[in-house]
């Protein structure tokens, strides 16, 4: 099992042996799992313990990859400060980020804690992190789908940036790719939050003129941004509307 195996790479680490960086990566994340089962703290942390080790031996064969599965581990066991350490190890290291990097870092840490208590934590989630990352994979964000643009526009939206939340919509819109309802709710939600109601407004009877259905989240955002902005008379006719 995985345990057998990082009892096999601590006993190489300790003679010197040199070791494959891919399989350190699939061990790392076969130990985490794919977050349905709880976790096992010590044992995640000395596999931690062990791929850092591995990185400070073999710092030639370390990867985004590997990186990538480090930055994923820290936001299943909502370890901030590590996760921020990591960050910090990548640019020592002079490993490009990538979209997955940029998933990693702007998504619910072990899927439950929010972009907003990133923000609040003032730690490695926080949103000043998440735009110098989305600033330094530039060159690699035609590479990004719309989950990776969705987690970096609901980040910004939840910590109050909603001016970059829209312009990053907007660079999606000029590269064709902003066609999707959790993006168009998003930013709705976002001008709701701002009492923006006419932006709000503008993006909801967009969305079918560019094919993007609604759902239940758009209605429910739509009309939440009404009754923040005290427009209940609007509230009612689009309530009327979706339930003609």
């Amino acid at each position: 099992g995985v345990d057998e195996a990082w009892c096999a790479l601590e006993e190489m680490q300790q003679q010197g042996v040199t070791t494959d960086k891919y399989t350190v990566s699939r061990m790392l994340m076969k130990t985490v799992g794919d977050g349905r089962a709880k976790l096992n703290p010590p044992r995640v942390y000395r596999a931690i313990a062990l791929v850092e080790r591995f990185i400070e031996m073999q710092p030639k064969d370390v990867d985004e990859v590997l990186f990538n599965a480090l930055l994923d581990t820290c936001c299943r066991l909502k370890d901030l400060s590590r996760l921020e350490a990591t960050v910090n190890r990548m640019h020592e290291f002079k490993v490009a980020p990538s979209p997955v990097t940029l998933g990693s870092l702007s998504r619910p840490t072990a899927k439950q804690e929010t972009s907003k208590k990133y923000c609040k934590s003032g730690q490695a989630g926080d949103i000043q992190k998440v735009l110098q990352v989305w600033s330094d994979m530039e060159k690699q964000r035609d590479q990004a789908n719309a989950v990776t643009y969705g987690c970096m526009i609901d980040a910004c939206v939840k910590c109050g940036h909603l001016e970059k939340a829209v312009e990053i919509f907007q660079g999606m819109r000029k590269a064709g790719k902003h066609r999707n309802t959790i993006l168009y709710t998003t930013l709705i939600k976002g001008h709701g939050l701002d009492k923006d109601l006419s932006s709000a407004l503008a993006l909801f009877r967009e969305m079918p003129l560019e094919g993007v259905p609604y759902n239940t989240i758009t209605f429910n955002s739509i009309l939440d941004a009404c009754v923040k902005c005290g427009d209940l008379a609007t509230a009612e006719s689009l309530l009327r509307e979706m339930t003609a």
